[in-house]
Parts: C-alpha cells; sequence; structure tokens
C-alpha cells in the first residue's frame, strides 16, 4: 500500500522589536494533495495567501509599536504625475 503525497505550508515571519529583540509568528499546515498537479499548485498559494495574512494579523496585535507597524499596510502616496507638489513645505519634494 502507498501513502498518499503530502504537502506541507509554512509561513513565518520575524520582525525585530526596536528594542534589540525580535517577535515572530509562525503557521505551519500539512494535508494530502490533490492528484492534479495544477489543482496542487493552486491549493498551495491558497493556504500560503491565508497563512500569510494569519500570521499578519497575529503580528498586528502585538504590544510593540515596531512590530506593528512592520505589517500593517502603510497607504501609498497617490500616483506620481511628474509635477512638483503645491506645498512651498520642502519635506513635500519629491526625491
Amino acid at each position: 500500500m502507498s501513502e498518499l503525497p503530502r504537502g506541507r505550508v509554512v509561513f513565518r515571519k520575524q520582525v525585530s522589536d526596536g528594542n534589540y529583540g525580535t517577535e515572530s509568528a509562525e503557521v505551519s499546515f500539512e494535508y494530502d494533495l490533490p492528484d492534479d498537479a495544477t489543482s496542487s499548485d493552486m491549493v498551495l498559494a491558497g493556504w500560503l495567501i491565508n497563512m500569510r495574512r494569519l500570521v499578519h494579523e497575529e503580528l498586528a496585535r502585538s504590544p510593540a509599536w515596531r512590530v506593528r507597524d512592520a505589517v500593517t499596510p502603510s497607504e501609498l502616496p497617490a500616483e506620481s504625475t511628474g509635477t512638483l507638489p503645491d506645498s512651498d513645505d520642502p519635506e513635500d519634494l519629491p526625491y
């Protein structure tokens, strides 16, 4: 009797807390692989997406603000139009 092929997905993230320490979170999952290679790839990709979300959500609850900041999506600036900003503040100038 042959064993079913098994898949294992792991997502781990380690973030500095800014005080010479780190916090990390890891999710690991094992399961039987489908017979179809395309289905296997889709299952792996789906689990990886979910695991990344779970790890980031857990680290976002950290008491250390630097850890929370590292895993919280930042707001991206509006797409650059190639023109200078209307502000006289040097902090607003493009790089």
